[in-house]
Order: structure tokens, then C-alpha cells, then sequence
């Protein structure tokens, strides 16, 4: 049997990874796929803190 290429065997490692990070209960989890089979992964347990330049105060710029 042939070796898969590089991006199918990326995709089924994210497949995988998807099944874990759901069974562990993880919030977040964002996979990206390179054309030569690479993968970026951008997870966490909680939600990201919106990123914003106001204050709460009295909502004018820092």
C-alpha cells in the first residue's frame, strides 16, 4: 500500500486530535492545514479574552 501524502495524513491527525480535544472537554481548538502536510494547532480550556482597546471605566482609548 502506498504512503499517504502529506496533507491526508495531516488530515486524519486532526481527525484525531478534534476526537481528543472534545472528549477532554477543551473549548476551543482551531486547526490549519498547510498544502505541504503541515498543521498549526491554536487550542485552549477557556474561552480568549476579547481583545479591545477600551477601558470599562469610561470607554475611551488607552
Amino acid at each position: 500500500m502506498p504512503e499517504p501524502r502529506p496533507q491526508t495524513a495531516a488530515k486524519r491527525a486532526v481527525a484525531a486530535l478534534l476526537r481528543e480535544t472534545r472528549e477532554a472537554g477543551w473549548v476551543r481548538a482551531k486547526f490549519e492545514i498547510k498544502p505541504d502536510g503541515s498543521v498549526t494547532i491554536d487550542a485552549a480550556m477557556s474561552d480568549a479574552e476579547p481583545l479591545d482597546d477600551f477601558l470599562e471605566n469610561d470607554l475611551r482609548m488607552r
